[in-house]
């Protein structure tokens, strides 16, 4: 196991409802374990309430499964005027009432670390929680059998740069948005399939409902550097490898303002440029560069993350040497976005078609082994008609 995550914003997964898949062999012993702390905890409570209870406790012990594997924070509230508020709380019919009390117990047991809710930017407070080792030993069995139902909405809007306030888009009866079809389409294909942390796929956008459209799913936040979970696990049984787009947000760049072709090895010819010996920082530099909406805000981002301003100054000018058309430091991030979701979509719809599961995973998609030269040809394929036929370049991770 990875140990105790560090508390931040992408390492935070919010209780939602999950369940065993049907044909999983460990239902009995899970309702034999959640009996064990209903029966201990359920006061009170009648028949109807009892098997709400029931049903809370199944998803704070999944969803505590879960976390132990992605390596995050299990996000729930214990302000209990969040309750009426909260969108995805309503959407799911989590409560309070049931929520407060699994958590007590769970702490005065010591069965899990709690770190207390705190406000972000104006937000509700939310705790974050962690099972202990005692807790593990009794609930990582379940992770590879449990599915978070496939349902909606597929569609939401982030209208801030806070994860906090996202909210659900609606369509009106009298009209339609060009990715709902699809997202619906997408989604109905995958419910009789099974993947680690099986979750809807959702397109979030950012800002307004027609840009910066990104595909999210919790199997994308599984950890592949630290420890090699994601891509060791399996679609319907089968090994799977990942074959992603190389530089994807340069490459986009260039090819969406300049009609180029990046070549090669972009990131290595940037290092050449600046004299520096590290890929990943100049990975580093490139995403912030074009993520940030000015020059001062994204260096100072840069020097924040530990770059000296004299390496910012050397990336900054060797990368405009290589690329003299490369456009940083205007907001162009949100664009690259909103490509790369398009097009990542295209390439999962062409699955459907052909009866291949492809599962997003930030700038690349997953795939059963078998199903990587079909991957590799549609995702180039795709990538030129999105941009007037410039080039691309893609790799295959494997196991």
């Amino acid at each position: 196991m990875l140990g105790q995550p560090d508390d931040e914003y992408k390492s935070h997964y919010f209780l939602s409802p999950l369940q065993l898949h049907r044909k999983s062999q460990m239902h009995y012993k899970l309702s034999l374990l959640i009996e064990t702390y209903v029966q201990a905890t359920k006061g009170k409570r009648g028949p109807k309430q009892t098997e709400v209870f029931r049903q809370h406790w199944q998803w704070i012990l999944l969803g505590l499964s879960r976390v132990i594997f992605m390596n995050s924070w299990l996000v729930v509230s214990l302000d209990k005027s969040v309750y009426s508020k909260d969108i995805w709380l309503k959407r799911y019919e989590i409560k309070y009432s049931s929520v407060k009390p699994i958590i007590d117990f769970l702490k005065d047991q010591e069965l899990i670390v709690a770190l207390s809710g705190k406000k972000y930017q104006g937000n509700p407070s939310r705790t974050r929680i962690y099972p202990s080792p005692a807790l593990v030993s009794q609930i990582w069995g379940y992770f590879l059998d449990q599915e978070q139902p496939i349902e909606g909405p597929y569609l939401t809007i982030n209208e801030t740069d806070d994860i906090w306030e996202e909210t659900m888009f609606n369509v009106k009866a009298d009209e339609s948005h060009p990715d709902m079809d699809d997202m619906i389409a997408i989604n109905e294909f995958l419910k009789p399939h099974n993947w680690a942390c099986k979750a809807p796929i959702r397109l979030v956008y950012k800002y307004t409902p027609f840009q910066g459209g990104r595909l999210i799913t919790p199997f994308q936040n599984l950890p592949d550097r630290r420890a090699r979970i994601r891509i060791n696990t399996q679609i319907d049984g089968q090994p799977i490898c990942e074959v992603d787009f190389n530089a994807n947000h340069l490459r986009l760049n260039l090819a969406f303002n300049a009609s180029e072709y990046a070549g090669e090895t972009p990131y290595e010819d940037i290092c050449i440029e600046a004299g520096v010996a590290s890929r990943d920082m100049v990975k580093k530099f490139i995403t912030v560069a074009m993520g940030a909406s000015d020059e001062k805000s994204g260096k100072s981002r840069l020097r924040l993350d530990g770059f000296s301003s004299d390496v910012i100054e050397r990336i900054h000018k060797g990368a405009l040497k290589r690329y003299p058309k490369l456009e940083l430091f205007n907001g162009w991030g949100i664009f690259a976005q909103n490509y790369e979701g398009q097009i990542l979509k295209d390439v999962i719809l062409q699955g459907v078609k052909e009866d291949i599961v492809c599962l997003p995973v930030h700038d690349a998609v997953a795939v059963q082994q078998q199903h990587q030269n079909w991957a590799k040809e549609v995702m180039l394929e795709t990538w030129q008609e999105h941009l007037d036929g410039v080039r691309t370049k893609v790799k295959v991770d494997l196991p």
